[in-house]
């Protein structure tokens, strides 16, 4: 059997298939991170899995791609969590810009994003992704990801720069102050889940003129740094993933259009375009 893991920073999607390639299950759990989550956090939560445990000692092979898996170091604390839950499997560990790029793009060339509760992008040459800025996570970049959106909405919030109605219909929904969010932020475990939450008020009203700017800066941020550094950018398709670009898609066309990128496919989850690929890659 092999499992296919596609790990976010809030959710992990995993499908297992049969050595026939049909698909016997997919299941859910937190996202994991090895920037802030030990071998010991991957195991635990994995281990409370129970769909997973059940098919752990039956699955051969591990593809799992993930959020801050870009360097050997990092890499190696998922596989080593990974190999204790799964001790039969050959496990692969790649970053999920790969993943979204071979989602995405296939075996084409393009630029290949992500946008859900964090953010990045990649060249994808139709074999190897080639990065020209790094990702510095949400405290320095995540330009244009739900995480950024909060951020950038409890600013306004705060700062009481956002219209009376917006102002008095979050803080029902809400009833954050000043302490709670430096709290939220600083000093609480999962930041980033806690700041891209409010995506979803983002959601409800982005019609509000107001709201729809926020949301377009925070988007016009992402092409600016993380899409125009390629060279002839505007001469390649623009693809992505992730939740906010879904939601969003309508703003993201807009400000594509704006800054003269070649919008491509928009996907909520790349989770079955791997499937996909790897059910293809099998058969050649």
């Amino acid at each position: 059997m092999i499992l296919i893991a596609d790990s976010g920073a809030t959710k992990t999607t995993w499908v297992l298939l049969d050595a026939h390639k049909n698909q016997l299950g997919e299941y859910s759990t937190m996202g994991f991170s090895p920037i802030f989550h030990t071998e010991k956090d991957i195991v635990t939560a994995l281990n409370h899995s129970s769909e997973l445990t059940e098919v752990a000692l039956q699955v051969q092979e591990l593809r799992y791609f993930g959020a801050g898996c870009s360097s050997e170091e990092r890499n190696a604390r998922i596989a080593n969590a990974t190999q204790r839950v799964f001790p039969n499997a050959r496990i692969f560990v790649e970053h999920d810009l790969l993943g979204a790029a071979i989602a995405t793009c296939g075996n084409e060339a393009g630029i290949a994003c992500i946008l859900g509760t964090g953010s990045n992008s990649c060249f994808f040459d139709g074999q190897k992704v080639h990065e020209v800025v790094p990702s510095l996570d949400f405290i320095l970049s995540d330009e244009g990801s739900g995480t950024r959106l909060g951020i950038e909405l409890l600013r306004q919030f705060m700062y009481k720069r956002l219209p009376q109605n917006i102002h008095d219909a979050f803080n029902a929904i809400y009833h954050v102050d000043k302490e709670i969010i430096l709290r939220k932020v600083y000093s609480e475990p999962h930041p980033k889940g806690f700041l891209s939450s409010f995506a979803k008020f983002l959601y409800e009203h982005k019609t509000d003129v107001s709201i729809r700017a926020l949301i377009a800066k925070c988007f016009d941020d992402f092409f600016e740094y993380r899409v125009k550094c390629y060279a002839n950018y505007d001469q390649y398709p623009t693809h992505f993933v992730g939740s906010i670009a879904h939601y969003f898609s309508d703003i993201l066309d807009e400000c594509a259009k704006q800054q003269g990128v070649v919008m491509g496919k928009v996907i909520q989850a790349p989770i079955h375009g791997l499937v996909d690929f790897f059910r293809q890659e099998r058969t050649k």
